[in-house]
């Protein structure tokens, strides 16, 4: 392997680590004992929590899309749209998008920890799926395809293990192995797209996803500032949901494009 190279792995060999030791520094970290009143819990159409439920919906449009258009690429042509050797994390980031849109519903519907882990658990796959799809891309298809399993796991077990410690510790039940699932390729990311290069289109794309789920964040924080803001017309949480599932839109709009390209 050459020197660059080297020192590119190295950088985020380095860089997991220290997210690792960090969240292991920090841990327990636990969510507030407020996390279950949201700003918007009107009941509308006889549906508690109305805009949080419907708020979902867009997740499901952009999973099924995504589904949709992946099922409808020949096979002779795949390696021209997505790493073959991991096709399978492409269709379970949609499914999980997917997946998300009924476990957030269901859990809005009446804020508790079995809906909230119903809700966490796709996210966490969709994270860990993306991560591998980039990894794939732009570092090394085997390198994707060798974590795809493992991480998915490693997602899947994350939240379980945090709604069973819920069970005997309430709210002080640590969250660092479900925040870590998101810091990691949160950190990450713009790191390989900066370090490595294309072999497809796509790095505006991965760079559009990650700055609006950012934004996705900070709307998630300011859930009763927005919720004033707007006269009750909208909450920040559910702007959250708008423009989380606009950041796995614009994964979809990737594929699309590519597509349109073979």
């Amino acid at each position: 392997m050459p020197g660059s190279d080297q020192r590119k792995a190295g950088l985020l060999i380095g860089s997991a680590l220290l997210l690792i030791v960090v969240t292991l520094y920090w841990a327990p970290i636990t969510q507030p004992a407020s996390f279950y009143d949201y700003a918007d819990n009107h009941q509308r159409l006889g549906i508690n929590n109305f805009t949080n439920v419907m708020s979902n919906l867009p997740f499901a449009v952009v999973g099924l899309l995504g589904i949709r258009l992946l099922s409808q690429i020949p096979s002779r042509q795949a390696d021209q749209v997505i790493e073959p050797e991991i096709s399978s994390a492409y269709f379970l980031f949609f499914q999980a998008l997917l997946a998300t849109s009924l476990g957030s519903a269901f859990y809005h519907l009446s804020p508790d920890p079995f809906g909230l882990m119903l809700d966490r658990i796709p996210i966490s796959l969709a994270f860990v799926n993306l991560y591998c799809i980039v990894l794939s891309e732009y570092i090394s298809p085997r390198l994707g395809q060798r974590l795809l399993f493992p991480f998915n796991v490693y997602g899947l077990l994350a939240v379980v293990y945090w709604y069973l410690m819920t069970t005997t510790q309430g709210d002080a039940a640590d969250l660092s192995a479900y925040i870590l699932i998101q810091l990691l390729p949160i950190v990450h990311l713009p790191l390989i797209l900066m370090l490595y290069k294309e072999r497809r289109p796509g790095s505006r794309y991965y760079l559009a996803a990650l700055v609006t789920y950012g934004f996705a964040k900070i709307a998630e924080l300011q859930d009763t500032g927005i919720f004033m803001l707007t006269e009750g017309w909208i909450s920040g949480h559910s702007i959250k949901h708008l423009l989380a599932a606009l950041a796995g839109w614009w994964i979809y709009r990737l594929l699309q494009l590519r597509t349109a390209k073979r």
